[in-house]
């Protein structure tokens, strides 16, 4: 028997197998659900785990809604915007960059602008005596930026090819494709590009493309360092802002897949197969120093916020800033997305998803999942969950602290939903089978129960040749009349399938103490005396006896309440004048209630030495005169419903020696 009840190990072995492995392969070819729900788990890492300070080297300046009110509105001339880089060169900036771009010539220069009014006009305005900065404002730019250390930025464009005549700027980068050069790297590549007059651009000397793309889900969290445009490698601004103020050269690194690195000064700079830089952001916005372009311009602004520092100009004033959502922020601009990038590079520390994590993830999968399917194969549960908890707990806060001391994401969700899809499933195969064998046991037992039941009122059969077919008949009876008050609402809680099948098994045993009735009286071939049917009355007595005896050894149960209950109360009357216990009304068991409805139709129908058998119409006849009276009035409205159903079931079981039936399976 123990070999049989034992939970057999191979399907939970396969399945968990399976499970595993599905998740392993999800792991090694993440699918985009999978990428959106990790890039959520990172963002709230990056959230709470400490983040590294700035470097102190940077600052922004803002063209900001202040400067724009004491100022006018953008764009400004180019003269102004020619004042403003000198004046942050003045204050001592090793390297200035542009989140902006000079697509066309400045409307604003007196000297193409007096042209256009004699055109449209015919009005000429004389231009003698004004500054020639004024006459020519992208010629007094370029000549500010050909000073430097000036940055231009740039924008690439992936679906048209126009910009044929832009000066750009590439990178200076030895391409280093495992042994040697060359090979394909994986970068995104540009068909084409707005950017800078060709004026500005070449007396900039320097210049970048500010493109940013965020994920899939809207949420920013990689940068491109470097895209190549016309077989030539260009860096992002952040990137050529800090070569223009470090110096030196770059060698990107790539491998089969494509990028892997960037080396800046001897430090790797980790990215993606794409040339992307997962961006360790410093903070909200307004993280790095702000100062208000327009106290630049007139010297309120304080110099200490200049010096020595990498600039960035750009804009935070409404409608001209350019807003993406990141990890830390709901609204960061885009000139604290070059300064994240560019302080980034300058401390060494972008968040690294190295090429080893995806198969440390894999593992991470494939060995917890199957040492709980071992687990799980030959232990309880209980050990499952212990393995489980501590196992998914040191994945979770072992990728958190990778990526908070490290700087190093390794993606922890696959491994613990593999964890909890594999414990789930085993854990609901056992509980399913289990509960397979608690029915099958259950059935087992109620047919153990039925055949005890028949046997004991096949005893009574051997003693009373009458009882065969009455047997049978009643306890279907009882199961029709049950059935039909189960609608009714003073019955419907006391009366559901569990308890109608139970009244139809135990109902047999409503005459199961005359077993201990004397021959004499029970065969007596006449009407009994008055002393002889005291005796017979005894008979609930005796078989309550027997039913309180097996309680007492077994314990309560509804089993034996409902056998006691019909067959110490079944010629109980509802006016209190039956017996044993002369009970009333609602004082009367349920079961008792139905059983004397069922045995009296089935008494009035059969045929007895003192009497002949009556038809079915004056068996109706009879019990409805006595509602209310002998029956409970409930009960016989029912029998009167549905009283064709007691015809059907008198003539299927008609005569003594009725085989029993076996119970329904469970």
């Amino acid at each position: 028997m123990r070999g049989l009840s034992r939970y057999p190990t191979l399907p939970t072995i396969l399945a968990g197998v399976v499970l595993t492995l599905l998740g392993g392969a999800l792991a090694a070819w993440s699918p985009p659900l999978a990428d959106s729900i990790e890039g959520s788990v990172y963002d709230s890492f990056l959230r709470t785990a400490p983040r590294n300070p700035a470097s102190g080297r940077i600052a922004i300046v803002d063209l900001d809604e202040a400067s724009l009110e004491r100022l006018g509105q953008w764009p400004w001339p180019r003269y102004r915007i020619a004042r403003l880089l000198d004046k942050i060169r003045e204050g001592g900036a090793t390297a200035v960059g542009l989140d902006m771009v000079f697509a066309e010539p400045d409307r604003m220069s007196l000297t193409p602008l007096s042209g256009e009014i004699l055109r449209d006009l015919g009005a000429r305005i004389d231009l003698a005596g004004l500054p020639r900065e004024a006459l020519d404002t992208d010629r007094a730019l370029a000549a500010t930026l050909a000073g430097g250390p000036f940055v231009l930025g740039y924008q690439f464009d992936f679906e048209t090819a126009r910009g044929n005549g832009c000066v750009l700027h590439p990178l200076r980068a030895a391409v280093l494709a495992g042994g040697g050069t060359g090979g394909d790297d994986g970068l995104f590549g540009a068909r084409g590009v707005v950017c800078n007059l060709p004026a500005l651009s070449a007396a900039a000397g320097a210049s970048g493309f500010f493109n940013v793309t965020p994920d899939p889900d809207g949420v920013l969290r990689r940068v491109p360092l470097v895209i190549r445009h016309n077989g030539a490698l260009y860096p992002n601004l952040a990137l050529a802002l800090y070569l223009r103020a470090r110096g030196g050269d770059a060698v990107l690194e790539t491998g089969p897949e494509g990028a892997e690195a960037l080396r800046l000064d001897g430090r790797r700079i980790p990215l993606d197969r794409h040339g992307n830089l997962l961006v360790n952001f410093r903070g909200p916005h307004r993280t790095f120093p702000h100062l208000s372009a327009a106290a630049v311009l007139d010297g309120t602004a304080d110099p200490a916020l200049l010096t020595g520092r990498i600039v960035l100009l750009g804009t935070t004033a409404a409608g001209l800033k350019e807003i993406r959502t990141t990890p830390l922020d709901a609204a960061h601009p885009g000139v604290e997305i070059h300064a994240n990038v560019l302080d980034d590079l300058l401390l060494g520390d972008p968040i690294a998803e190295p090429r080893w994590a995806r198969a440390v993830g894999v593992l991470l999968v494939l060995f917890p999942g199957f040492l709980l399917t071992g687990l799980l194969a030959r232990s309880s549960a209980a050990w499952g969950l212990a393995l489980i908890v501590p196992s998914a707990a040191g994945i979770w806060i072992g990728s958190w602290g990778l990526l908070a001391y490290r700087q190093v994401f390794l993606p922890p969700l696959l491994p613990v939903i593999t964890l909890a899809v594999v414990f789930t499933a085993l854990t609901s195969m056992r509980f399913l089978r289990a509960d397979r064998e608690v029915r099958e046991r259950t059935r087992k037992l109620a047919l153990t129960q039925d055949a005890i039941i028949q046997s004991l009122a096949a005893l009574t059969e051997t003693r009373h040749h009458e009882t065969g077919g009455h047997i049978q008949r009643t306890r279907h009876y009882i199961r029709v009349l049950a059935g039909c008050l189960q609608a009714h609402p003073g019955f419907r809680t006391r009366l559901d399938d569990a308890t109608v099948e139970l009244l139809f098994r135990l109902a047999p045993l409503h005459d199961i103490g005359k077993v201990g009735v004397r021959d004499r009286i029970l065969l007596k071939p006449d009407r009994l005396t008055p002393e002889e049917y005291e005796e017979m009355k005894r008979h609930t007595l005796y078989g309550s006896e027997t039913i309180r005896m097996a309680k007492r050894m077994m314990g309560e149960d509804a089993f034996f309440q409902i056998a006691d209950d019909i067959v110490l109360n079944h010629h109980e009357r509802w006016d209190g004048t039956g017996y044993p216990n002369g009970l009333r009304e609602g004082a009367i068991p349920l079961p008792g209630r139905l059983m004397a409805v069922a045995d009296a139709y089935d008494a009035i129908i059969s045929p007895r030495v003192y009497k002949p058998a009556f038809p079915h119409e004056e068996a109706v006849r009879i019990l409805s005169g006595k509602r209310g009276t002998h029956f409970d009035p409930d009960v016989v409205d029912a029998f009167l419903e549905i009283n064709e159903e007691f015809r059907e079931i008198a003539a299927r079981f008609a005569g003594a020696g009725v085989e029993p039936e076996p119970p329904p399976e469970a």
